[in-house]
């Protein structure tokens, strides 16, 4: 029923925390703005995984802000983090706030066909990738959105042919989002199954994800991420795509 996206981010990033919940070393940088991005160091160098922590199911995220952490304590404390802990999987993710499938972002990083080329995903070989962005195409036109959703999906499916793809569609600005709005959102739903029949769809503007959120009234609080992050968790489960904490989904590929 619903789907997303997973990837990594290569920048200079000032301060560097591990994840208890994954052994992921993430960097992370927020500017004065507070529009931080995120990037996950999986291979190789002095940043390389544990053993242990490097046997787990990936979770690939690639995104723009609320999967680089706005609203919460830190990048760690995000969703994709909270997620993968919640299932017993690692999370490795790339994101720029702002970033969308057609817009760079905050810190000139996307959009996420660039972020994706940092994930490395032939080595990675992620159990599932989801795809967070929509609101910042918003106003785009739709056939270009289309365009650019097609695009990102093909890529992975070629560089990652065994993975589930999900996508994590348009968050909206408040209960009471216009038709532009709806109208993205659609176009990315559409084209994601259009380029895989076999893509999750997640969808918080259909579903009407109700969360904590911060007084712009469209990031999440810590409390936002977490319940995202349960949300998430429970749909997986749904899906069929998370049979216990720490299994390997089964890759349902598409029949046509």
């Amino acid at each position: 029923m619903r789907r997303t996206v997973l990837g990594w981010l290569a920048a200079g990033f000032a301060v560097l925390s591990v994840s208890a919940v994954s052994s992921s070393v993430v960097a992370y940088h927020e500017d004065a703005r507070s529009r931080p991005a995120v990037v996950a160091l999986v291979h190789g160098g002095p940043h390389a995984v544990n053993t242990a922590a490097a046997n787990l199911p990936v979770l690939a995220v690639v995104g723009a802000s609320f999967s680089a952490g706005t609203g919460a304590a830190s990048p760690t404390q995000a969703w994709p983090q909270v997620l993968a802990s919640s299932i017993g999987w690692r999370a490795v993710v790339s994101a720029d706030s702002g970033a969308g499938y057609l817009v760079g972002g905050a810190h000139a990083l996307g959009p996420l066909n660039r972020l994706l080329t940092k994930l490395d995903l032939p080595h990675l070989k992620p159990a599932l990738v989801i795809i967070q962005s929509g609101h910042n195409d918003v106003g785009q036109p739709d056939a270009r959105v289309r365009a650019g959703v097609v695009q990102l999906i093909r890529e992975i499916r070629t560089e990652s042919p065994t993975s589930a793809i999900a996508v994590l569609t348009v968050f909206p600005t408040g209960d009471h989002p216009s038709k532009i709005v709806w109208d993205t959102d659609s176009a990315i739903v559409s084209a994601a199954r259009s380029a895989d029949p076999g893509v999750y769809v997640f969808d918080p503007l259909v579903s009407s994800w109700r969360f904590p959120r911060l007084p712009d009234q469209l990031h999440p609080t810590p409390a936002g991420h977490r319940w995202i992050a349960d949300q998430l968790a429970s749909d997986l489960r749904a899906d069929g795509l998370v049979h216990g904490p720490a299994q390997v989904p089964a890759v349902r590929r598409p029949t046509a």
